[in-house]
């Protein structure tokens, strides 16, 4: 359960939210700040991944993303 929980998770954060030649970082880091702390250890591994993929993401994702407070809120936001 908790393997579901990391991949849909670092599966938003890959596209969760930003655009070429914006903090990317910003938006991983948010994300991480929003995980309990025994999964950030796990998601700050593919960190570098994230802050790549997060490029292509929309402009909606990567507000949802921005605007989220807590993981339900990251969950609904779109997935690309």
């Amino acid at each position: 359960m908790k393997t579901l929980i990391v991949s849909t998770i670092l599966s938003l954060t890959l596209v969760a939210g930003c655009k070429k030649g914006s903090s990317c970082e910003q938006v991983v880091d948010h994300t991480l700040s929003l995980m309990p702390a025994e999964m950030k250890g796990q998601l700050e591994t593919g960190k570098a991944d994230a802050v790549a993929k997060c490029e292509k993401a929309s402009p909606e994702a990567q507000k949802c993303a921005l605007d989220a407070q807590s993981l339900e809120e990251l969950m609904k936001c779109p997935k690309s």
